[in-house]
């Protein structure tokens, strides 16, 4: 009759049971709702940072088997010992529980199961008997859903461990530095008394609590048959801030491809890294850096466009280092883009690294541009305009190329230039005016000639898509890399040690109008090197210039970072040609052109045709002069005779107020004439 009474009992409780489950079905996707912190790793898989779970917590999700050997064996000792014996509640927990309760005339335990407590953590609720119930219930359902395994596992990740800490994982590496799996018993039984009173039991704010906790717990892992003695005392430092490594870097990352939540393996080089910014930490004593308190490098493996050395200040304890990302701040780019224009006329196919340009002046719409050197050159070989970075040629490549069509190249090659139009900037965009790159720009697009004409987007993350597009042809990106490269432009980058192997490099520097910014990009066909110096606030810093402020970072860092190059490096494609013993890309250069060299015209650059200046009372003019031709240059002064002297040297005259004829007469016998006025205050 009693066997009836209980059959009948337990009938009506699992049909009670099966009923409150149609109506209260298990919420599952509370158990995959798992926010989790973004862990940013080198290629090597160093932790660089971490960013919160996007709620706030602190939590590194891993699987039960990364757990290590001690934490799960901890938590069931000390929370749970029947855990896999029970459906979820512990029927003599509950008994035992309910005897103290009445015993005691109060709440004294409450028999909790490790099931309970993740239904508890998912679902929060007050604390009430009712709750209990609901706990009890659920726990029922999550048992019958999952296996014990998975329920320790979403426990391990779940529970609190102080603070906003909420996970085994970071409990492990922020407490103690290391990975779960490496935990010993001793700090796997501190771990996992924690989440009982996290914030009376933590380690960083009550050691002695948190060792006695610790202590309760390995007793208990004894008892349990889980030790046969108890672990020694364990000491040492055991607060792990969490790294902020490659800052800027891992920012970029971020901006780019969101707070995803997980490990995100990144491309950084950590060694590469710390190479290049020990260099940069010794060179900021170098006296000629005294007033630039910015610097940035950026290093791309040319191939894969991955990015191997991010470094935005001049240390990682810079206090700037962590204000201003000098690496995508964008500034005004000087001569750097010289190389795009000639690369664009090549492609049009009417200039080879040979033909002649005119350096001279010329004013475009009331502005006479000038060269560094404050010298014109005449007519030289497009070769040595690129190499000495000469104005007048580039202004004239980009008027025929046109400017539009300029914008449209550099754009290609890895190049935002937002809100940039070709008729507000006109051609003197090809010498950086009306315009801001970033180094990341400048460095994504110069690869295009590292890698035979074809541009590609700076990656991040290993494993992330490449994209790439053709800019130029092989032969055009042949013709740039070995124009600046060779035994001339080493010795301008590296000095002159002979001894020393030096790897293949071609590069291209230049300056801000104001000295503001010194630039410097170095290319081969493996890697592609920027480095950007200056103020972080932008202003002017006297004598500097690319080849002197970052072209010498530019080379130590190379030949840190850099294995020895090919001999052969740059190795010329199949479609460079001998054509009447002349060098063209076959089907790219027009086979027009004439190979006749320009001869050099003999002229006088200055003083400007019809030169006239109003002078100060008490102020003097100092006149420059200065030629364009070969040999010695005779200068006359309204007629009289003032010197001979070299025609690639500058001479300087004081001059009165007057009327002036000056008068050069050439080697052979040629001549030209400037006349000049000179007002007084009155006019």
């Amino acid at each position: 009759m009693r066997l009836k009474i209980w059959i009948k009992r337990g009938l009506c409780a699992a049909g009670l049971w099966f009923g409150l489950a149609a109506v209260c079905p298990f919420p599952d996707e509370k158990l995959a709702y798992r926010p989790v912190n973004t862990r940013y790793q080198d290629r090597e898989r160093g932790l660089l940072r971490r960013e919160l779970a996007e709620n706030g917590e602190d939590r590194d999700w891993i699987s039960l088997a990364e757990s290590g050997r001690w934490a799960g064996q901890a938590l069931i000792a000390v929370e749970d010992q029947r855990f896999y014996h029970h459906p979820g509640v512990d029927p003599i927990a509950v008994l035992r529980a309910a005897g103290q309760n009445i015993m005691h005339g109060g709440v004294l335990s409450g028999a909790s199961t490790i099931s309970t407590q993740v239904i508890r953590l998912i679902e929060p609720r007050p604390r009430n008997l009712l709750t209990k119930g609901i706990e009890a219930f659920r726990a029922t359902q999550l048992e019958l859903r999952y296996d014990k395994d998975f329920i320790l596992e979403q426990y391990l990740n779940r529970a609190p461990y102080g603070g906003n800490r909420t996970s085994l994982a970071t409990a492990s590496r922020r407490y103690f530095g290391k990975e779960p799996m490496h935990l010993s018993a001793g700090e796997a039984a501190l771990l996992m008394g924690l989440p009982q009173s996290p914030s009376r039991f933590r380690p960083d704010h009550h050691p002695e609590k948190a060792e006695r906790r610790r202590e309760m717990v390995l007793a208990r892992m004894q008892a349990e048959g889980m030790l046969s003695a108890l672990p020694l005392m364990e000491t040492g430092e055991r607060w792990v801030p969490p790294p902020l490594r490659a800052f800027h870097f891992t920012e970029w990352i971020r901006q780019r491809h969101g707070q995803k939540g997980g490990t995100l393996q990144t491309s950084l080089d950590a060694g590469m890294q710390a190479s290049c910014e020990h260099i940069l930490t010794r060179w900021r004593g170098d006296s000629r850096y005294g007033e630039c308190d910015g610097v940035g490098v950026l290093l791309m493996d040319a191939k894969t466009g991955e990015v191997r050395v991010w470094v935005s200040g001049w240390d990682a304890g810079d206090p700037l280092h962590t204000q201003v990302d000098t690496v995508t701040r964008k500034r005004a780019p000087g001569s750097t883009l010289k190389p795009f224009a000639f690369a664009q006329a090549m492609q049009a196919g009417w200039l080879t690294p040979e033909t002649r340009l005119e350096d001279l002046p010329q004013v475009y719409e009331d502005y006479q541009p000038d060269n560094m050197n404050e010298r014109w050159s005449g007519d030289v070989s497009a070769r040595s305009a690129l190499v000495q970075s000469l104005n007048m040629p580039a202004l004239k490549i980009t008027g025929r190329v046109g400017v539009a069509n300029l914008l449209g190249v550099l754009r290609s090659s890895g190049m935002e230039l937002s809100g940039v139009m070709a008729d507000e900037v006109g051609m003197g965009a090809v010498l950086g005016g009306g315009m801001e790159v970033s180094l990341l720009e400048l460095v994504q697009s110069y690869a295009v000639f590292a890698r035979g004409g074809k541009g590609i987007h700076a990656r991040g993350l290993l494993g992330s898509e490449v994209v790439e597009s053709v800019v130029f042809s092989e032969g055009v990106a042949y013709w740039i890399s070995r124009m600046l490269s060779g035994a001339e432009r080493d010795g301008a980058l590296y000095g002159h040690g002979g001894d020393v192997v030096r790897p293949d490099l071609a590069f291209k520097t230049g300056t801000s109008h104001g000295l503001r910014d010194a630039w410097a990009v170095g290319w081969n066909d493996e890697w592609v090197l920027g480095v950007w110096v200056g103020r972080m606030d932008g202003g002017s810093v006297n004598g500097l210039s690319g080849s002197s402020h970052a072209a010498p970072l530019l080379g130590e860092l190379a030949g840190e970072l850099f294995g020895p190059g090919s001999e052969a490096w740059p190795e010329a494609p199949e479609s460079v040609v001998q054509w009447k013993g002349r060098e063209v890309i076959a089907g790219v250069t027009d086979p027009a052109l004439s190979p006749k060299v320009i001869k050099v015209r003999n002229r006088i650059l200055r003083p400007d045709p019809n030169f006239q200046i109003q002078l100060l009372d008490g102020e003097r003019m100092m006149l420059p002069m200065q030629v364009s031709g070969e040999g010695e240059v005779d200068w006359f002064v309204n007629g009289a005779w003032v010197g001979k002297v070299d025609s690639q040297k500058t001479i300087t005259r004081e001059f009165e107020v007057g009327a002036y004829e000056i008068r050069a007469v050439f080697a052979d016998g040629s001549a030209d004439t400037r006349r000049v006025k000179i007002l007084g205050p009155s006019g």
